[in-house]
């Protein structure tokens, strides 16, 4: 284990459960098939007026099947069905069921986002049904000022059920341990 965590507390619990996972994909699973209506509701709500986001005619003049998503339309759907209760939300406010690996609930692991970068790759246009698969890409112990931490970066990859891969997401999140009560 990395010097840099010490023995015996939740983070380096975590760390020694997670780590020897790295590479592995965490998940894949059908989000279903994007539809034209939901496209350009998104596209309307974060103000993207091409009318090649919700007028198919022009979506297909300028060289698409359909309409064509936004290019940050699928990292922005967190989740694609009905949502987490909220009773079941972790305090941190992710599903304890996520994609992302934060370890069991009971370490009481605080969390906080540490960055996203997308590759956009392939135009997404209705009609797709879009594969999730999620791989834990990193597990890395870091000592910082405010003390131990570990960053866990995952690599989400949209692809077609064919499996041309339409967007890459890497997102890092920052763990540390719990708040020690005085």
């Amino acid at each position: 284990m990395s010097r840099m965590l010490e023995s015996g507390t939740p983070l380096a619990a975590y760390y020694a459960q997670t780590q020897p996972r790295t590479g592995e994909v965490l998940a894949r699973r059908s989000l279903g098939t994007l539809d034209a209506v939901t496209i350009g509701r998104y596209a309307m709500t974060i103000g993207a007026t091409d009318p090649k986001h919700y007028d198919p005619a022009h979506a297909r003049s300028a060289g698409y099947a359909d309409v064509v998503a936004p290019p940050n339309m699928l990292a922005a759907i967190v989740e694609w069905g009905l949502g987490t209760p909220e009773a079941r939300l972790q305090p941190d406010g992710t599903p304890h069921d996520g994609d992302m690996p934060l370890g069991d609930g009971d370490l009481g692991l605080r969390v906080m986002g540490a960055g996203e970068e997308m590759e956009l790759v392939n135009p997404v246009v209705a009609g797709t049904e879009v594969v999730l698969e999620t791989t834990l890409e990193a597990v890395t112990p870091k000592q910082t000022r405010a003390g131990s931490c570990v960053f866990v970066t995952t690599i989400n990859t949209f692809m077609s059920a064919e499996g041309a891969v339409l967007n890459r997401n890497r997102r890092t999140v920052v763990l540390r341990n719990p708040l020690q009560e005085s």
